[in-house]
Order: structure tokens, then sequence, then C-alpha cells
């Protein structure tokens, strides 16, 4: 790649981060999109960004991209160009007289023509570029026109942290040599149902903390107070623990509990002790013992979600302890995102780790096996 020139490159990343009030929460997926900034430089003209920003109905200035290209322009210190109005016009007219600077367009989705993959939107946003790079994983299960409909008008490409994510995600669906675990959490069952039931038969150990725990605990007889509950999966959940492969399942044993969880206020106590009015809001002691002991025989992890309410310091123990203990541990470790970042970013650090996600809901459709409409459509970019 490097004895060419991609001209003006059009680069789809995943910018789709918290902000509140114009003040970004965690600016990990933008750190992991710049990466590679100087890289694609190197051999380019003019670097555009484009993303989407939570599901407007049109234009909303809460979800303007406006806060992001201020962020990249402190990451990587330098000017970034938002442009906001008329972006098919404004881009074209300052290629005219721009070399090696950096742009940042509007959200996508303020444009009813990406959601429905429209050819008009996605050629006329095409238009003023040589390159296409699709480098958004966690959008890769949209079908829309950013992800599948723009690279059908330029030469396009498959962004390194879109490569790097599918690598990862496919050591954690494919037979790994030595023990493997997979440790999930989070609050219900229903967005990881199928996840389960992909990756049962490939694993060794399926520790399940957090909300998502009850529903089994419930499946298997047990009192769980008002604990979170997915009542209609109830029978899944019984299917899933009677089959061969549930026997891989290893639930809880003991838990924080709360009356209120406006209260603050908790008190640990075993499976057998559940009272009707109890709300379970963490794992405790002897079950981070016994996931800790399981997860330290691993030479493989994946981990998904929290133990509890994390968020919370009175109910945070559990998944301290668990993200602690993972950042130590001599094992290959894979995060897949989320709520788990926010955990690591709180407990302990990223680079403790070996390949943090981007991907969210995009990286569970992916592990339990679904196509995604954007995923290796396109050559990879080697740089």
């Amino acid at each position: 790649m490097t004895s060419i020139n991609l001209g003006n490159v059009l680069i789809r990343s995943d910018l789709n981060v918290p902000i509140n009030n114009g003040k970004i929460l965690d600016n990990f997926r933008i750190i992991k999109s710049v990466e590679y900034v100087q890289k694609i430089e190197n051999i380019s003209k003019n670097i555009t960004f484009i993303s989407h920003l939570g599901r407007p109905k049109g234009i909303e200035s809460s979800l303007s991209l406006k806060p992001v290209a201020d962020e990249i322009s402190k990451l990587l210190n330098r000017d970034v160009t938002f442009i906001n109005e008329n972006i098919y016009e404004e881009i074209e007219n300052l290629f005219k007289t721009r070399n090696k600077e950096i742009f940042l367009l509007e959200n996508l989705r303020f444009n009813e023509g990406e959601i429905t993959n429209e050819n008009k939107f996605a050629k006329k946003l095409a238009k003023p570029f040589d390159t296409f790079i699709l480098d958004a994983f966690g959008a890769s299960h949209r079908e829309h026109a950013s992800i599948v409909g723009i690279g059908n008008y330029l030469d396009s490409y498959q962004g390194p942290l879109m490569s790097k994510e599918i690598e990862e995600l496919d050591k954690v669906l494919s037979k790994t040599k030595g023990t493997f675990s997979i440790i999930l959490g989070g609050a219900k069952i229903s967005d990881k149902l199928g996840l389960i039931k992909n990756l049962l038969p490939r694993v060794n150990n399926l520790l399940i903390g957090g909300g998502m725990c009850f529903t089994f605990l419930k499946a298997l007889g047990h009192n769980i107070g008002n604990s979170l509950c997915d009542d209609e999966l109830i029978i899944s959940a019984k299917e899933i623990l009677e089959s061969a492969d549930g026997k891989k399942i290893i639930l809880p044993i003991d838990f924080g509990v709360t009356k209120s969880i406006v209260s603050n206020k908790r008190e640990d106590i075993v499976l057998s002790d559940f009272r009707d009015d109890h709300i379970g809001i963490d794992i405790g002691t002897q079950t981070v013992n016994k996931f800790q002991e399981i997860l330290s025989k691993s030479k493989t992890i994946f981990w998904n979600g929290p133990m509890g309410i994390f968020e919370v310091d009175e109910f945070s123990y559990g998944t301290k302890e668990i993200t602690k203990a993972i950042a130590e541990m001599k094992v290959y470790s894979i995060v897949g995102g989320g709520d788990s970042v926010n955990a690591i970013n709180k407990f302990s650090s990223l680079d403790k780790f070996n390949h943090v996600s981007t991907g969210g809901g995009a990286s569970l459709e992916y592990l339990e096996g679904k196509a995604l409409p954007g995923v290796n459509i396109y050559n990879q970019l080697i740089i």
C-alpha cells in the first residue's frame, strides 16, 4: 500500500460514544478509530471521518458529532474541520485547496438515506472521494448506506480496526488450545441467549453473573426475590441447563442484595437465604473466589458484562474483583466491550487486556454466528 496514494479518503468509523451536554463520557471508540491516522495520511491527500451517533429522529442538536470533532482534534493535537451544513458541496470545495487535513461530517443518521441505504444518498456522499475505508465494526450489523452502499462507488477496503475485531472474535469462535472460559454478566439474557447457545459447545466453562444469572437460577427453582428476571425465557434457560453442554455453566452461590436499589444498602447472603423482598445486585465473596479459581486455570478468557450494578460503589465488589483478577492473570483475555470497558476504566487499565472490543451489539451478533452485512465485504487494508 505504501507505493500508492489513496487520494481523498473517506473512513466510516464507529464514533457512537456517550455524550452528555456536549461532554464525551467515554472516548475509547474515538481513540481506537484515530490510531492509524498518521499511516493513512502518509499515503493519502485528505482524511474525512463519517459516523452515526444514537438514533435521531431527524436533526437533533443533542446528537451532533461536533463534540467528537473536538475530541479528535485534542487526541491528535491538530485542527479537525467539522462540516454540518451542505456537506456534499462543502467538502468538495474544500478539497480543491486543502491537503493533509482531517474532516468530520455531521451525524449520518440525520439523513434518512443513510438508514434506508438509499443509492442516491450513498452515491452523492461518495462523489468527492477516491477511496473508502469501512472501519466501523460496531455498526457492521446494520445494512445502512455507509456500511454497504458507499463502497459501490469507490475503491474500498476493510479497515485495520475492523479486521482486528474480526480476528479476535474468531478466536472466541474457534477451538482454542487449553482451557477456554467465558464469563458473562449484564442485565438480561435476552440479548445473549443466541451467543450462549452458539458458544457453549466450544468452551470448557461458562460463568454467569450479573442480572442475567437470576433467570437461570429461577429456572432451577430457586427463590430470587425481586431480582431481575426474563420470565419469558425461563423455559429456554432450563433447556440449556438440562442439556449436556449445560453442565459447563457455573452460577453464583452467594450474592449482594438490597431491598431498594436507590438506598445503596447492601446485605450479603447465600442463595438459600433469598427472601421475597431481596433484589440481587452483585455476586458475593464465595462466588468471586469460585470464579477466580476457574479463570486462573484457563488459557483463554472471553468476558462480556459486569457482575452487578458496579456504578454504585456499595454494589461494585464482584465486578471490581473479577476485573482486577483477569487483568493480573497470565491468560489471553478478550473483552466484549460495552459496560465491561467502563468497569476496566474504573477498576483497572485497558492495556492489561489483550483485546478490548469496540463492537457492542455487533460483537454479540457475530458471536451468535450471524453473517453481518458489513463484515469481510472488502479486501483488508494493509498499512
